[in-house]
């Protein structure tokens, strides 16, 4: 082993030395033990507060939502196995609770078992079925496991839970684009943008969808939104310039290339284009 090896320290164990020189905190209850380390993970102080939280834990052990919240403080500090410990004693303390199911769940899938994540992710939701959240994770684990029809189920119902949520329309849109159905991926990514206006990748994934339908007016509309919002995105002005392009209109086309030239100088790509329509070439070539 060499000494740089030998010198490494990994986070689990500074957080645990950190521990060890705490001094005896002033809470003498629960209650209070964990507004204290709710406000140290408020403040970004992990160690202060898992060190609160096991107090806590030790003050009350047959509190569920105590394991839990020490169980998210290990994960907020990466120590996965000290946080799975808790959720699974959150679980065997009270077993119709939601919040530890789902969290060992988050475990699960920073580990790559799928599989176990989606078992626990649907405990989340027979005890919680109203969580539009718990019901994408659940979609977005089943998509990750090729249960495409399953994940666009679960992100179904978190859109129909969430109608006005932007967020929802655009996940449940990606997941219909993945499964070849447009005219469905077109509405969702629609309704994605008219309730998250401002958010500039749901316009340029509208804008993809209608350029794949061969909507090109509309696919330039949504383009210029993505540009309005998010002018030193190089890839959005090259795509506008392709759609305009497209519809004839080289002028603008060159606007774009050039405007994407200059925010990524070095991009052969964009370079090429403002050859072919016959503009100046910028610095980098």
């Amino acid at each position: 082993m060499t000494s740089k090896e030998e010198n490494k320290i990994s986070l689990d164990q500074v957080i645990e030395a950190e521990l060890e020189n705490k001094p005896d905190p002033e809470p003498e209850d629960p209650e209070t033990t964990v507004k204290l380390g709710d406000q140290y993970i408020a403040n970004g102080h992990v160690s202060q507060a898992i060190h609160q939280y096991r107090r806590a834990v030790k003050m009350k052990s047959d509190d569920p939502d105590n394991c839990t919240r020490l169980g998210d403080a290990y994960l907020y500090a990466e120590m996965s196995l000290k946080a799975m410990s808790q959720y699974r004693k959150a679980i065997r303390i009270s077993p119709r609770k939601a919040e530890p199911h789902f969290s060992l769940a988050e475990v699960y899938i920073r580990y790559g078992k799928y599989h176990a994540a989606i078992i626990e992710y649907r405990k989340a939701i027979e005890m919680n079925p109203k969580n539009a959240f718990y019901h994408y994770k659940l979609g977005s684990a089943l998509a990750v496991s090729g249960l495409l029809e399953q994940a666009i189920a679960e992100l179904e119902v978190a859109r129909d839970l969430k109608p006005e949520d932007g967020f929802y329309h655009f996940w449940l849109g990606d997941l219909y684009t993945r499964a070849g159905r447009s005219r469905e991926a077109l509405h969702e990514m629609e309704a994605a943008t008219q309730y998250s206006p401002l958010d500039d990748y749901y316009s340029a994934r509208l804008g993809i969808i209608y350029l794949q339908l061969d909507y090109l007016p509309e696919s330039a509309h949504s383009f210029q939104q993505a540009v309005r919002l998010n002018p030193e995105n190089s890839a959005y002005h090259t795509i506008l310039g392709d759609i305009y392009l497209k519809l004839g209109l080289e002028r603008q086309a060159l606007i774009h290339y050039s405007l994407a030239g200059e925010l990524d100088s070095y991009d052969s790509i964009c370079l090429e284009r403002i050859r072919n329509v016959g503009g100046p070439v910028l610095v980098g070539e």
